[in-house]
C-alpha cells in the first residue's frame, strides 16, 4: 500500500510528522512538493530520511500568493503508482492530482489548514468555490489542521464527519529545562511575519496600554516581514524596553520563548497558529483570540492562557492580573507545558495513518 501526501513546500512543522508516518507505513509514504520554498519564508530545515520528490517549480504570483500548476505530477504518479494520494491543499497541480486518481481508482483524502473564515478572508473567487463544491464531496477521507476545518468540509457538501481526522500542525515536545516563569527576563514576546493579517498594530495599542500600569515592560519580538520598520517605529515612539530578534531558526525558537512570561497572539485568521505549540512547549501561556485555529483546541481560556475578543482594553486589563499574579501565571505556564503533549508530531502522524487506513478500507 503506497501513499502520496502531495503539497505546495517543507515546513518546519510538518518535519518530524512526515518521518513518523514514513516509518510507521512502512516507507511506502512518499511526500511530494510543487516547490522548494516561497519568497516569504525563511526556513531552514534539519535533513530528513523520509522519501520526498519536487516538481519543477511551475508556480505563478496572483495576489501575492503562489498558484502551482505544475503539469510533471502526472508522470511522477504514473511511475508511483500511489495506491492513496493525500492532497493538501487545491491548486491546479492538486487538481490535477485528483483527476488522475479518479481515473486510476486510487484513494484520495482531502487536506487542508483551511476554515470559513480563513477562506472568506482570504476572498475565494467563483471558480475556486466552484471546484471546492464540485470534489470535497468525492473524496475519501479528511485531514484539517484543526476541528474548524471540519465544518468547511461540511459547507462545501462533504459528508465527512465520521471520515474527519484532526492533524494539528505541531513539533515533538521533549522535556526541556525552561526557565521559572516568574524569573523571566521579558514579561511579553510577540511573533510572527510582519503583515497585516497578524495584527501588531492591535499588540502595540495593548502594550501601550499595559506601560501605564506597568513602567518597566520588556517586551521580546521575533520576525520578519514588510510591515518591520512600522513595527518598530511605533515601539520606538512609545519609548518601552524592547529587544528585537529578527528572523529566528525554528531550531532555536522555543528557547526564544522561553525568556518570556507572556506570548501575544492575536491574528485576523489562522488555520492552526503553529507558534502557540512553540509558546506552550516553552511553557509560556498565550493570549490569543477565536480566530486562530489554536483557539479552544490547544489553548484553553483560563486554564493554559486566554481566549478574548479583541478589544485592546479586555487585553490590556486581563494581562496586567496575570502579570500581577504569579500563582496564576505559574498555572498556566504548567498547564502549557503538560497539556501541548497531546498536539505533538505522534499524534499528528497518528491521524493521517488513521486517515489513510480508513480510506484503504
Amino acid at each position: 500500500m503506497k501513499t502520496v501526501y502531495l503539497t505546495n513546500i517543507p515546513a518546519p512543522y510538518r518535519e518530524d510528522c512526515h518521518e513518523i508516518v514514513y516509518k510507521n507505513l512502512n516507507r511506502n509514504y512518499l511526500v511530494i512538493y510543487c516547490s522548494k520554498t516561497e519568497s516569504d519564508r525563511k526556513w531552514k530545515l534539519e535533513r530528513r530520511t523520509y522519501r520526498k520528490i519536487f516538481l519543477k517549480d511551475s508556480s505563478i504570483k496572483f495576489k501575492k500568493k503562489n498558484i502551482y500548476i505544475g503539469f510533471d505530477i502526472i508522470n511522477i504518479l504514473n511511475k508511483e503508482n500511489p495506491n492513496i494520494i493525500i492532497l493538501n491543499g487545491l491548486a491546479p497541480t492538486m487538481i490535477f492530482a485528483f483527476i488522475w486518481a479518479k481515473i486510476k481508482n486510487c484513494k484520495i483524502i482531502a487536506s487542508t489548514d483551511a476554515n470559513i473564515l480563513t477562506e472568506n478572508l482570504q476572498g475565494i473567487n467563483f471558480i475556486q468555490k466552484l471546484i471546492r463544491i464540485l470534489i470535497y464531496k468525492r473524496f475519501d477521507a479528511y485531514i484539517g489542521a484543526s476541528k474548524k476545518s471540519l465544518k468547511l468540509f461540511e459547507f462545501y457538501g462533504a459528508k465527512a464527519k465520521n471520515k474527519f481526522f484532526v492533524s494539528h500542525y505541531s513539533y515533538p515536545t521533549k522535556k526541556l529545562n525552561n526557565c521559572p516563569i516568574g524569573k523571566r527576563q521579558y514579561d511579553i514576546i510577540l511573533c510572527g511575519q510582519f503583515i497585516k493579517r497578524k495584527l501588531y498594530d492591535f499588540s502595540i495599542d495593548v502594550i501601550e496600554k499595559l506601560i501605564v500600569e506597568k513602567k518597566e515592560l520588556n517586551i521580546k519580538i521575533i520576525g520578519y516581514g514588510p510591515m518591520k520598520d512600522h513595527v518598530l517605529n511605533r515601539l520606538n515612539k512609545l519609548g518601552v524596553n524592547y529587544n528585537y530578534r529578527g528572523s529566528i531558526d525554528p531550531s532555536k525558537i522555543i528557547k526564544e520563548f522561553s525568556t518570556a512570561k507572556l506570548f501575544l497572539f492575536p491574528t485576523k485568521s489562522d488555520g492552526w497558529g503553529v507558534v502557540a505549540n512553540e509558546a506552550c512547549i516553552a511553557g509560556t501561556p498565550v493570549i490569543t483570540c477565536n480566530n486562530a485555529g489554536a483557539a479552544n483546541e490547544l489553548i484553553i481560556n483560563n486554564f493554559n492562557g486566554l481566549v478574548l475578543k479583541l478589544k485592546v482594553k479586555l487585553w490590556s486589563q486581563e494581562i496586567i492580573k496575570i502579570l500581577n499574579n504569579e500563582r496564576k501565571l505559574k498555572k498556566y505556564s504548567k498547564n502549557a507545558s503538560i497539556f501541548v503533549k497531546n498536539f505533538d508530531s505522534s499524534a499528528a502522524a497518528k491521524k493521517i495513518i488513521m486517515a489513510v487506513k480508513l480510506a484503504i478500507k
